[in-house]
């Protein structure tokens, strides 16, 4: 929610959450699950430059609507849709 708004998003590295939030000081600030100190850390740095924080939060938004807007969710579900018609006609 935060990305898809434009707010710089400052996150884990814990499981799958790098997969969908993108590259650490790209579309995301990305700290080490379970490290207090290293959170603190990576938001006083993102407090500290403004212009790095309009940079994430920008491509951020970009992310959200390339790869997780309602558009594209519809349009790769029917591409796997497609996908399974073509496999079953071929077994047939």
């Amino acid at each position: 929610e935060a990305m898809s708004c434009g707010v710089p998003l400052v996150a884990t590295t814990g499981g799958a959450i790098p997969e969908v939030v993108g590259a650490d000081g790209d579309t995301a600030l990305l700290t080490k699950p379970g490290d207090s100190e290293a959170l603190a850390a990576r938001l006083r740095f993102a407090l500290d430059q403004p212009d790095l924080r309009q940079t994430v939060g920008a491509r951020g938004r970009q992310r959200i609507i390339d790869r997780w807007s309602w558009r594209h969710t519809a349009e790769k579900t029917v591409e796997q849709y497609r996908i399974r018609l073509e496999a079953e006609k071929r077994k047939a």
